[in-house]
């Protein structure tokens, strides 16, 4: 199996459309990449000296460097490596720190909660103003009861959700086993005891507790769309 190689990753993760919510959240990616950029240098640095260890052993015959319209060498190779090396240190030295400060101190208006009861108010008043059906929020707390946990991997939220109607079909948001979840009320199976139970479920795109409503949003209008064609 072939590996991803971490810069792949990486572009991948940056791709998406909700891949940040704040420049902030850039500030620190930038921070990230730059210092994995400097290591890349280092280590074109030192692929250079150990391939000057492979000419010093005799192992390799280190050629003058190629004329004009000549194909590159050893030597030439050789070059290349410490002069990439040093014109990556050079402009990471030069605009790192400048850049991750400005990506930090730009404003932002991103509304993102501060706690999961939040996310699911704010997912309920999205889906008002821009579903045509039935929007109910389902408070399972008094107002200001639900103190989030200090664990930010929280699976449970606070036991609000929201119940949607498009067409036919009901659909339920909540915060469950450390994701959000919509379920169908079709998908239901009623036990003996009158507890319906769910075996199938859409996850949606992000396990943010407190991930930007607007995201969420747009997951549960695009699996009710999907459904109705």
């Amino acid at each position: 199996m072939r590996r991803r190689r971490p810069t792949g990753v990486s572009v991948q993760a940056l791709s998406g459309p909700w891949s940040l919510y704040t420049p902030q959240d850039a500030a620190t990616v930038a921070s990230a990449l730059f210092v994995q950029l400097q290591y890349s240098a280092d280590a074109l640095r030192e692929l250079a000296c150990a391939v000057g260890r492979i000419v010093e052993r005799g192992d390799a015959e280190l050629p003058a460097p190629a004329g004009a319209g000549q194909p590159a060498n050893l030597s030439d190779a050789l070059e290349t490596l410490r002069l990439v090396s040093g014109t990556i240190h050079g402009l990471a030295d030069r605009h790192a720190s400048a850049t991750v400060r400005a990506l930090h101190a730009a404003p932002s208006s991103a509304p993102v909660p501060p706690d999961a009861h939040q996310t699911v108010v704010a997912v309920a008043a999205l889906l008002t103003q821009q579903h045509d059906g039935a929007v109910t929020l389902n408070t399972r707390h008094e107002d200001g009861a639900y103190e989030d946990e200090d664990d930010p991997d929280d699976g449970y939220g606070c036991g609000c959700d929201v119940t949607i109607v498009s067409g036919d079909e009901e659909y339920n948001f909540h915060r469950g086993d450390s994701e959000w979840s919509l379920t169908r009320e079709s998908d239901g199976q009623k036990r003996s005891d009158g507890v319906t139970v769910y075996n199938t479920w859409e996850t949606l795109s992000t396990t943010l507790r407190t991930a930007h409503p607007q995201q969420l949003t747009d997951d549960i209008l695009r699996v009710m769309a999907a459904d109705r064609t």
